[in-house]
């Protein structure tokens, strides 16, 4: 048997937006490389579905993460299941994109509860449920590390997810628990296919990219598998920034004409 295949037996992982995009890509790399998963959304149908298709070691549970009563029941159902939880994937979120004077505050609070309460609420469950210690990796965003017009409401949530992974860091060292962040950038996801996102230029986005290509929700996942295991096990209260080197710094435009060639 491939020891890919096996290489994290005996872990429990719980992925909350599991349903598709990052935390979707998470769950399968770690239900393809041996571990227990259980993948927690709101949307039961697409959760129920891709828990299937991961087999028997897969397991969906309802999830609403900004539900302090959704998280209780959800390390209890672990635990009903002789699980110990070892990983934590906060993958849950979401994004409005308007500008501030278009944001109400009702779809600023809702930015804050399911990115980043959301994330403070999964902290707070797994660090009671890792008796043994473990690892958390919480998803932040690189708009929260540049500002991005137009994504002021999830900006704000995501730059306050950073700060809450370094202060459970902190908290939950001496406990055995790690607790790291990613940040990715420019990736394709659901998030980036609705209708606010409609009028933005993607090719001239793509171009000031250095890579000059968007990431995929599978090179997040493997950066997040990094983080979730003891191959980065002296590593805790960081964030890796994955967005193809937008956060480096500037390249100055260059105008190639005739003349300049000469």
């Amino acid at each position: 048997m491939d020891d890919m295949a096996t290489s994290l037996r005996g872990l429990t992982v719980l992925v909350t937006g599991a349903s598709g995009g990052i935390g979707g890509a998470s769950a399968e790399l770690f239900a393809a490389q041996g571990a227990t998963v259980y993948l927690g959304d709101v949307d039961d149908a697409a959760g129920q579905a891709r828990a299937h298709a991961l087999g028997p070691a897969a397991h969906y549970l309802h999830l609403d993460v900004t539900s302090e009563e959704n998280w209780a029941a959800a390390t209890s159902a672990i635990a009903a299941n002789g699980h110990a939880l070892g990983v934590l994937v906060n993958s849950a979120g979401a994004a409005i994109k308007a500008p501030l004077q278009q944001t109400s505050p009702d779809g600023f609070r809702k930015m804050l509860d399911l990115n980043l309460i959301g994330t403070f609420l999964g902290i707070k469950a797994a660090a009671e449920a890792m008796v043994d210690g473990g690892s958390i990796v919480n998803l932040a965003s690189l708009r929260g590390v540049l500002a991005t017009a137009e994504l002021g409401a999830y900006g704000a949530a995501k730059s306050g997810v950073r700060v809450l992974t370094r202060v459970a860091a902190l908290e939950l060292a001496d406990r055995g628990i790690r607790v790291n962040a990613v940040c990715p950038g420019s990736i394709e996801t659901e998030i980036t296919s609705v209708p606010d996102f409609a009028a933005d230029d993607t090719t001239a986005y793509v171009r000031s990219i250095p890579m000059q290509r968007r990431g995929s929700s599978e090179e997040v996942a493997k950066t997040i598998r990094f983080l979730a295991t003891d191959d980065s096990a002296y590593i805790t209260g960081t964030d890796l920034i994955i967005d193809g080197g937008q956060a480096a710094g500037v390249r100055t435009p260059k105008i190639f004409t005739e003349s300049v060639s000469k």
